[in-house]
């Protein structure tokens, strides 16, 4: 690899840093409520902390923990790992933390010193140390393994990430030497096996610009546990080395909240590569492991362990020769083999979407075949990944941001503490709903799951999923068919139990029938035994979660499904779920029998703390959407639909008269409401057009609606620098009604600038979500880990949210003028 390949590494579309990268605000802050919210949000705050306070008591933890809210890393990288295998998180500077290998849980750990890469630079003639270093500029505890005393300077460090890789540059001071390594894990669209890995490829290229041969070693270390304490010593640590033909493996097998699972590295013997191995005492000085490295350039003794050791590090080292102007390649692969899991109860154990493929007795066997398969396989998942990305890295027509944010912004797929589990039987003896078009879908592809946010323990929350599903129905199609199937099944499902109402205190049933639950449940509890972990609201009354069923079923059929051979099948099941919801919603929430649904005066629907009254721009849409879906599934299925047609025009009719105001549609029916410019008023209307159905409202007033929002919501907000805020008035300023109309929300900016795309307003489009990615991934210090709302001030709410995953909305709307062209 020549010198410019080697910057084009690193100077490429991508998300890019120095190891010194200070953002222009490098102290954003989390949420907290204004004081004129806060004194209104009194009572709600009583009940929350409360509820808080008697879940901690019985050893649980409410839904979302006021009193532990997470806070940013500033230095966060591209997250190592496939699908729903359980992630760990790195960092930009050289190093992990942040592992999320605990089912629903992402742990917030520091960058953990035992778990690195060294470097080590002798000269081939005379064997003395030339260099020798820690591939890092963090900054770590100086009690922590001291003899590790040596870090790379921060400004010789560069960083790119572009997901599922991404590459580091050091420069090894005088030295002469720079290593570049490749992050690789291998997440592939429409890939449902080797995606499913738990695992990270590490391809580093080391290059020799000094006029003397050098031995160059490079030696990566890990520990057992994730960094957090609690686990550090909860069971007994073994290791093994694993040898098969020239591939080297070093095991690691211990526990984690009780549960086995076994780290590997593993590295190949190939191109004159000498490899050793060791294992090391994480809370010693890391002595004997330096000094081997400095005398003699590979790993030859172990620490003095206990027999039987509760704290364990391995070693793998890879020695080499590297000519004058010349470079060598090497790689390591890492694992983490946790086969079989459970949720907080442990009620049921689950084994994940891997285990299908790699699974047996010996764990550190199956670790080290997962090590193998990576390392033979690097090549050809980067080509993979390279097809995938080119088409839209290398179309300069796009924004160079866009390029980036599309798959950048992808990280929460991997990193969203994420489960994908293979089948089991026993599931239907407790889940006796489980219908037989969703065994057989689970069967071939396995359920799906990933949190709302790192800190809202929520999994599947449906609302929120309408807007990230098109991350995953564009690149994993038959993931998003098994959770929409998953729901399908929950529509029939009746749970008597009752909660108190968080936002009003009155007594709610947990989960009534012919409602979609708002989440699958807890994750320490036990999702999908037992479902609807929100309780702010009782959300069996929420007008959106069944309108989006609706929709996203005659979407994932017409987009998935059609043209299949059990394309039929699946309609007609999807068809007796929709067939209760839309009579039900006719019968129950058109109020005036006019065909329009309304709201009931509280926040019914995603956005929980802005209430709506009457005929709502937003939840209005979305049954129009919803009806013109059951229509389309109904006349695909012979049904006759003439009295839902002429509901349908009745609904048009009386939203268009009770919300358009000759500019945009107004928020609800309240008067003192009239100003207020929302950003998703458009939101049914966005979901027909993405899936190429005809909308009964002018395209001029489409037209208006998007450009007053761009006016309002996007340029008076902050100059266009932060997205479009939820609610603006027409008197030049944010709605102040409520925390969430002061709010920009990344995944609404994404998705309203897809529906500009699917209207040709393209330069709006990317100035209006421009802004949004600037601000989050440049301006404040929040790259993956893009929270759910920011404001102009430095404030957000919810790191690690589902929602952003809507830019793909984006890239379908993309994709949809290219096909026309």
């Amino acid at each position: 690899m020549s010198t410019d390949q080697r910057d084009r590494l690193l100077e490429g579309v991508g998300w890019k840093a120095r190891g010194d990268r200070i953002p222009e605000f490098p102290n954003p802050r989390p949420f907290f409520p204004r004081l004129k919210h806060s004194i209104k949000l009194i009572p709600l705050f009583v009940r929350v902390a409360l509820h808080t306070f008697v879940e901690w008591w019985n050893g649980r933890e409410a839904f979302i923990d006021i009193f532990n809210v997470f806070r940013h890393f500033t230095y966060t990288g591209v997250p190592l790992g496939g699908i729903g295998s359980g992630s760990i998180g790195t960092d930009f500077r050289g190093g992990f933390n942040r592992f999320s290998i605990i089912p629903g849980i992402k742990e917030q750990t520091e960058t953990q010193k035992c778990n690195q890469f060294i470097a080590s630079v002798h000269s081939k003639k005379t064997f003395e140390l030339i260099y020798q270093s820690i591939l890092s500029c963090a900054e770590f505890p100086a009690t922590v393994l001291p003899k590790w005393d040596s870090t790379i300077p921060a400004e010789d460090v560069r960083y790119r990430g572009l997901f599922p890789r991404a590459w580091q540059e050091f420069r090894l001071g005088t030295s002469g030497i720079t290593v570049v390594v490749e992050h690789l894990s291998p997440v592939i669209p429409d890939d449902y096996s080797d995606s499913s890995l738990p695992l990270a490829n590490f391809d580093f290229h080391v290059f020799n610009d000094s006029p003397e041969e050098v031995e160059v070693s490079i030696t990566m270390s890990f520990r057992n546990g994730t960094g957090n304490k609690k686990w550090n010593d909860e069971s007994l640590c073994q290791s093994h080395k694993v040898q098969k033909d020239t591939m080297v493996v070093r095991t690691l097998s211990h526990t984690v909240k009780g549960m086995p699972v076994t780290y590997a590295i593993g590295t190949e013997e190939k191109n004159g590569a000498k490899v050793t191995t060791c294992l090391f005492d994480p809370n010693g000085t890391g002595g004997r492991l330096w000094s081997d490295l400095e005398a003699y350039g590979h790993l030859s003794s172990y620490d003095h362990l206990p027999p039987k050791p509760k704290e364990l590090g391995i070693a793998v080292c890879s020695s080499f020769f590297v000519p004058p102007d010349g470079s060598h390649t090497t790689q390591f692969s890492l694992a983490w083999y946790m086969p079989q899991v459970h949720f907080g109860t442990a009620e049921r154990f689950y084994n994940r979407r891997y285990c299908r493929f790699f699974n047996g007795p010996d764990a550190d066997e199956v670790a080290a075949s997962i090590c193998r398969h990576g390392l033979q396989n690097i090549e050809t998942w980067q080509e993979a990944i390279r097809k995938w990305q080119d088409p839209i890295i290398n179309d300069e027509k796009l924004p160079e941001w866009y390029r980036s944010a599309i798959f950048n912004e992808l990280y929460y797929i991997v990193d969203g503490s994420t489960v994908w589990f293979e089948y089991d039987q026993e599931w239907r003896t407790d889940e006796i709903l489980i219908s037989e078009e969703t065994e057989k879908q689970f069967k071939q592809y396995g359920r799906f799951g990933y949190m709302e946010s790192w800190e809202y323990f929520m999994i599947n929350t449906y609302d929120v999923h309408f807007y990230s599903s098109w991350a995953i129905l564009k690149n994993w199609p038959q993931i998003e068919m098994s959770m929409q199937m998953d729901f399908a099944d929950q529509v029939d499902r009746v749970d008597n139990g009752t909660a108190t109402s968080l936002a009003d205190g009155d007594t709610m049933t947990i989960k009534s029938y012919d409602r979609i639950p708002h989440d699958m449940g807890h994750p320490m509890a036990d999702p999908w035994l037992h479902t609807n972990a929100y309780i702010l609201h009782d959300t069996g009354h929420w007008k959106d979660l069944n309108l989006k069923f609706v929709i996203s079923c005659y979407r994932d059929w017409k987009m998935i499904a059609e043209g299949e051979k059990d394309s039929q099948e699946i309609l007609e099941f999807f068809l007796g779920k929709c067939t209760k919801i839309v009579d039900g919603a006719l019968e129950n929430w058109d109020k005036d029998q006019d065909g329009m649904i309304e709201n009931d005066g509280f926040a019914d629907q995603t956005y929980d703390v802005w209430k709506m009254t009457g005929t709502s721009a937003y939840c209005g849409s979305l049954w129009i959407a919803a009806l013109t879906s059951y229509i389309q599934m109904l006349k695909r299925a012979g049904i006759p639909t003439k009295d839902y047609e002429e509901k349908l025009l009745m609904a048009y009719e009386a939203y268009t008269t009770k919300l358009w105001n000759g500019k945009f549609f107004k928020f609800d029916e309240l008067p003192d409401n009239s100003k207020i410019v929302m950003a998703d008023q458009l939101c049914g209307f966005w979901a027909l057009t993405a899936m190429d159905e005809p909308i009964q409202v002018s395209e001029g007033k489409i037209q208006s609606a998007l450009e007053t929002i761009f006016k309002y919501n996007v340029e008076m907000y902050d100059g266009g620098k932060c997205g479009a805020v939820n609610g603006f008035l027409t008197s030049e300023r944010v709605d102040g009604s409520s925390i969430q109309s002061e709010e920009v929300w990344a995944g609404i900016t994404y998705s309203l600038s897809a529906m500009m795309i699917e209207k040709g307003m393209d330069e709006m489009a990317f100035k209006t979500s421009e802004g949004l990615f600037h601000s989050i991934w440049n301006r404040f210090p929040l790259q993956y880990q893009t929270p759910e709302a920011i404001t102009a001030d430095g404030m957000y709410r919810a790191l690690g949210y589902m929602r952003p995953l809507s830019i793909w909305a984006i890239q379908h709307a993309l994709d949809k003028k290219k096909s026309r062209k």
